[in-house]
């Protein structure tokens, strides 16, 4: 490490000095060993239970009945058979296609990450000027004025941040490292993917259990509004999001905790499958478990309240001033719920997350000691204290203009979009090798839709769930940085310096250094 690295680790400043001269504020605390937000974890599996019941009681009957109808309407009209050998083919090569190209996408911003944000940036200021002069060239001046406005706003937007582009790429290459060095926390990811899936399974063949119970269907099978009651929707739409939104917050958690002991312990989270995983796990399922439940069902409710509001706003009878009213409650329902999902975010750290009992107290004998023993201590706080907790470190410490960075969710999104894209090309490629897997559709223009669009989506919602677990683990480090720097620097004293002094340019009053 040269000289300029030993004056910026003589000078770093304790986290609580930062902006707080009278040190009223000190950092994450040991909370007692316990459940936190029992209730709402008791009140999430009732919920899962009735869902389970009505699924079998109510859904299995009626899906067998829709189904014995639709064997019946098929047999009468000839009984044609379709093949559908040909797609399941492409959707499986285009899904190890999807996970290949997602992998490598992960090493490429590992080795260029500063680039990368950079061409984002760029690329959405392209994408605002070309809406600007195509609008224009054909002719719709209204659409070419606002494409005009939002470019200029995109211009503004990128020479005012892109100062932060260091901060933004150490920020990103240290996440990465960490999710890198415990790759089983994606394979974890998928699993969550595919219970959520599953759960929503269950959920489809309880709704139309309960469609069915209430004459909601009509004589041709098409959902009739009229008979429906909207107290069972409304429940049935809150168990849907309640449960989507925990099973994504509990791989949040999961994150954390793993990126933490990461940063404290790298002992305990060097590898594959390392002991981090398994305890971060264990944790975000059990004691944590109803913290992530009670925020989630705050969530689930406003997404609730939404999807009935955007319901009535689609019935032909809502109009003038009813219409307006709905639409200014939609817009009000929508700004909360951003608002919530971003406060959830690093709340959720201050849930899933862990730190090194008296690790940097004592001496490195008595370190290894406690290491070797797993004394960890893991924060664990309620729901309400850890948002509390986190929007508190963020204001005394100066950083609350930091957290808005949406630098790498952008670079994010724009690989999520190549690697649909690329998988897409695959998937035409394959297509124009073996046609015969669309035989089935006769048009070729269709057929080549097919073939690359089905492709397109896989390599969306693949790259998506990894890409997550990084974005997890990027918010994770924001704040273990202002939980431990001197830990990274004792821990992982390259991407230290390297963060150090990014951010240190980018932000010195905030910093501290």
């Amino acid at each position: 490490m040269g000289h300029e690295d030993d004056t910026l680790a003589q000078n770093l400043v304790a986290p609580e000095a930062v902006d707080n001269p009278d040190r009223e504020w000190t950092k994450g605390e040991e909370q007692p060993r316990g459940c936190r937000d029992a209730w709402a974890a008791i009140l999430f599996y009732a919920q899962f239970i009735s869902i389970a019941v009505v699924a079998g009681w109510l859904g299995v009957p009626a899906v067998t009945k829709q189904l014995d109808d639709s064997d019946q309407q098929a047999s009468s009209n000839g009984g044609y058979n379709a093949d559908y050998s040909g797609i399941m083919y492409l959707v499986m090569a285009s899904s190890a296609c999807a996970f290949v190209v997602s992998g490598i996408s992960l090493g490429i911003m590992s080795c260029c990450p500063k680039f990368l944000i950079q061409l984002s940036l760029l690329t959405s200021l392209a994408v605002a000027l070309a809406v600007c002069v195509w609008s224009f060239i054909y002719g719709s001046i209204i659409g070419g004025v606002f494409g005009a406005i939002f470019f200029l706003l995109s211009l503004c937007y990128a020479w005012a941040v892109w100062r932060r582009i260091p901060f933004a790429a150490a920020n990103l290459q240290t996440g990465l490292t960490a999710v890198k060095k415990n790759s089983f926390i994606f394979i974890l990811a998928y699993m969550f993917v595919a219970l959520t899936f599953g759960y929503s399974c269950l959920w489809m063949t309880a709704l139309v259990g309960v469609f069915d119970r209430e004459n909601v269907f009509d004589e041709n099978g098409n959902v009739s509004t009229d008979e429906m009651e909207w107290l069972y929707f409304f429940l049935l739409l809150l168990a849907l999001f309640w449960s989507e939104q925990v099973f994504q917050n509990t791989m949040h958690a999961i994150v954390a905790g793993v990126v933490s002991t990461w940063w404290f312990v790298p002992e305990e989270a060097s590898c594959c499958c390392s002991k981090a995983i398994l305890g971060s796990t264990i944790r975000a399922t059990t004691t944590s478990f109803g913290s992530i439940c009670f925020g989630s069902l705050l969530v689930a409710i406003i997404q609730t309240i939404r999807a009935m509001v955007e319901a009535a706003r689609n019935d032909d009878d809502v109009e003038g001033c009813a219409a307006f009213l709905l639409c200014l409650v939609d817009c009000c329902l929508a700004c909360l719920e951003g608002i919530l999902e971003y406060f959830n975010k690093f709340a959720y750290i201050y849930v899933g997350m862990v730190s090194f009992c008296l690790a940097f107290a004592v001496c490195n004998y008595f370190r290894k000691n406690l290491i070797n023993s797993a004394d960890f201590v893991q924060y664990g706080y309620s729901y309400l204290e850890a948002g509390k907790n986190v929007m508190t470190l963020f204001k005394q410490k100066g950083w609350t203009v930091i957290i808005n960075d949406d630098l790498i969710s952008n670079t994010l999104s724009l690989f999520n979009l190549v690697v649909g894209a690329l998988v897409g090309a695959f998937g035409l490629a394959m297509f124009e090798a073996n046609p015969e897997w669309l035989a089935s559709i006769d048009d070729q223009t269709a057929a080549q839709g097919a073939a690359f669009g089905f492709p397109f989506l896989i390599g969306i919602v693949v790259s998506a769930v990894m890409f997550s677990v990084v974005d997890s683990s990027v918010n994770t480090v924001i704040v273990c940085f202002a939980e431990g720097p001197a830990e990274f620097e004792e821990n992982h004293p390259e991407l230290s310096s390297q963060m150090r002094e990014a951010w240190r340019k980018v932000y010195p009053a905030e910093c501290g250094f």
